[in-house]
């Protein structure tokens, strides 16, 4: 979603690279005492406003490209690769007003999925656009009556970034749902799937779709003691072919979970889940799980549920205790490896509201509630699991960050995958004049840490879970500090 006064969220953990850097896990080389030198190229500052939203596209034509939408335009700017302005153009899309979904790079050209009101109908609209900025294609993906009445709409991505999902919900009974291709820049289908049984804002887990165009809502239905028996993930697919809606229950072996993501594998051709299960409390995970299944043949599923070993629960919660179980922990990400296994990738994060008010989500709804609020966002929990679920080895990546009052938009990490490491770069305090540190994990699980950039350097506050991977050694990441926007190109040598 494009919120204002934030980075549009489209480039976090998604990498537009092939499957040898995003699955890099089964193919990383030993760190030992290895060094890895690295670059910072700052751009000059440009001013925003508190109304302003802006995203990072990527790199087309040697120019690193920045959508901004203003208040009273839309304006791509292009960096050469030290990071100094080279032109600013202004694009024009159907509507001023219009609602930015996703702005998806691919080759030599990026898309703009954007919605807007036009005489009593919601247009869906993709708008490709070639590096200068000039406008290539526009299509109309759906057009629909603007009933003003959905209860939750997001989209989501394929991995190979030529599909684009886009659903919304409508008073708990139905899915509103369109894949796009963006290559072909013209829409695969639109359908409406009614529900049953569920509770959509309740029960609702993630949004899918793979490489084929195939849909995937994933929704969990009696995860509660009363009922774990019947415990199960209830997923409504799509087969395009029959023109039917599919679908399947997974079962998970009585066990309440705790938090959890899934990813389509295709290059498996199944879809794969990691997360967390509890015992006693709701708040605290003692084991992760696994589970695995093709769509096509769910009675192909594979599930294993494991608890954690008593010594990294003390490295997870830094002291010696009694309990097998870690608090405060969510699920980040899943990295897929070749073999159908998986890396989960997990940090434990809590919040406080200093009104004395409840908000139900980690990072805040909105600027009121961000002036409120203290954030604490500490180690990475790293899980690798083998295709049969069972454990290949577990570590903490320890840090320490406490913020107040920002949305938690400066805490946590940003992953980079390359073909030798995965790279968690984050900064080591929340404040002016921090350093920016990093983790190099190999494939056995064995880590080193280094201090790379001091941010006092070029005066900047960096935003390093938006972050952008552009090249296997090439990174940008945006900075705020008093209203000021920079750009910053990391690149390791």
């Amino acid at each position: 979603m494009f919120d204002r006064k934030k980075i549009i969220g489209i480039a976090n953990s998604r990498v537009n690279t092939s499957r040898n850097l995003i699955l890099g896990i089964s193919c990383l080389l030993m760190l030992g005492n290895t060094v890895f030198a690295q670059e910072i190229f700052v751009s000059e500052s440009r001013n925003i406003r508190n109304d302003d939203a802006y995203a990072i596209i990527g790199k087309i034509d040697e120019h690193i490209l920045l959508f901004i939408d203003r208040a009273d335009k839309y304006e791509l700017q292009a960096y050469d690769n030290e990071m100094q302005a080279v032109w600013t153009k202004d694009i024009t899309l159907d509507s001023r007003r219009a609602k930015i979904l996703d702005i998806s790079q691919s080759g030599d050209n990026f898309t703009i999925i954007y919605k807007h009101s036009k005489r009593g109908k919601i247009l869906t609209q993709a708008a490709k656009f070639d590096g200068k900025g000039e406008l290539v294609k526009k299509d109309t993906a759906h057009i629909q009556a603007n009933r003003g009445f959905y209860s939750l709409e997001d989209q989501s991505i394929s991995e190979d970034e030529r599909f684009v999902l886009i659903y919304e919900f409508e008073f708990n009974t139905r899915i509103y749902a369109t894949v796009y291709d963006l290559q072909n820049m013209e829409t695969t289908w639109h359908k409406v799937f009614s529900t049953k049984d569920i509770d959509i804002e309740r029960d609702f887990v993630q949004g899918i779709v793979d490489n084929t165009g195939t849909p995937y809502f994933i929704f969990s239905k009696n995860n509660r003691r009363t009922k774990r028996e019947e415990n199960c993930f209830y997923i409504i697919s799509y087969d395009a072919e029959t023109e039917q809606a599919v679908e399947i229950n997974v079962p998970i072996n009585g066990q309440i979970w705790f938090d959890v993501q899934f990813k389509y594998d295709n290059l498996n051709e199944r879809m794969v889940g990691a997360g967390l299960f509890l015992d006693k409390r709701y708040t605290e995970a003692t084991g992760y799980f696994y589970l695995n299944f093709d769509p096509k043949q769910p009675n192909t599923q594979q599930t294993h549920f494991q608890d954690f070993d008593p010594k990294f629960v003390v490295r997870a919660i830094g002291k010696e205790t009694k309990h097998r179980s870690v608090g405060e922990v969510s699920v980040q990400d899943l990295i897929l490896t070749q073999d159908g296994g998986v890396l989960m990738i997990a940090e434990r994060n809590r919040f406080y509201s200093r009104t004395g008010s409840t908000i139900g989500n980690i990072y805040a709804a909105n600027q009121a509630q961000a002036s409120r609020m203290d954030y604490h966002f500490e180690d990475i929990l790293l899980l690798a699991i083998h295709p049969d679920g069972k454990l290949h080895w577990n570590d903490v990546l320890q840090k320490r960050q406490f913020s107040q009052d920002d949305g938690a938009r400066f805490s946590s990490y940003f992953l980079m995958h390359t073909p030798r490491s995965l790279r968690f770069v984050y900064n080591d305090e929340i404040r002016y004049k921090t350093n920016v540190n990093e983790y190099l994990v190999g494939t056995t699980g064995n880590q080193q840490r280094n201090s790379i950039y001091n941010t006092e350097a070029h005066d900047v506050s960096f935003i390093l879970r938006e972050a952008k991977q552009i090249a296997a050694n090439e990174a940008i990441i945006a900075s705020e500090r008093r209203n000021n926007l920079k750009l910053a190109r990391l690149v390791y040598e």
